[in-house]
């Protein structure tokens, strides 16, 4: 019989330390201070494409990646996606009321004839996922961007 009340005690002591814990993990995930990011800008030029992103939040945007994909023309030969999760040139954190702007250039040439569909989307370590898509229409090197 004491041995059945001592078994008691040390599973209700075990799950009471597991529940603090599981709290004080849940408040530690919590402290991660998050914001919000836009898209505000889409721009054509030629042979590319660029994205703006603004931080619209009071803190920091952390480990941001933003994808640009570019898709379509005359019979599909439109085919780009540039990915970018910081490099060496460039930063990888928006500050609040901050933007960063990316563009296809660097993984390659936009060149072809026809509507094309442009996706953007941008992300942070502490900021949900934003996407926005437009049209587009490709004529030659010269990308118009037509919401």
């Amino acid at each position: 019989m004491r041995q059945k009340k001592n078994l008691q005690k040390v599973t209700c002591m075990g799950l009471l330390i597991m529940l603090v814990g599981i709290v004080a993990a849940s408040s530690t995930a919590a402290a991660l201070d998050q914001t919000t990011l836009e898209i505000t800008a889409v721009k054509g030029g030629v042979g590319k494409v660029s994205v703006t992103v603004k931080n619209i939040g009071t803190e920091t945007a952390e480990e941001i990646t933003m994808i640009i994909s570019v898709k379509g023309g005359i019979l599909g030969r439109v085919n780009l996606t540039k990915i970018c999760s910081g490099c060496g040139n460039c930063t990888n954190s928006i500050l609040p009321n901050a933007t960063k702007t990316e563009s296809t250039a660097e993984a390659g040439k936009i060149i072809g004839f026809g509507p094309v569909v442009i996706s953007a989307s941008a992300e942070a370590s502490n900021a949900a996922k934003v996407e926005k898509t437009y049209n587009g229409f490709v004529l030659g090197l010269f990308v118009i961007v037509t919401q």
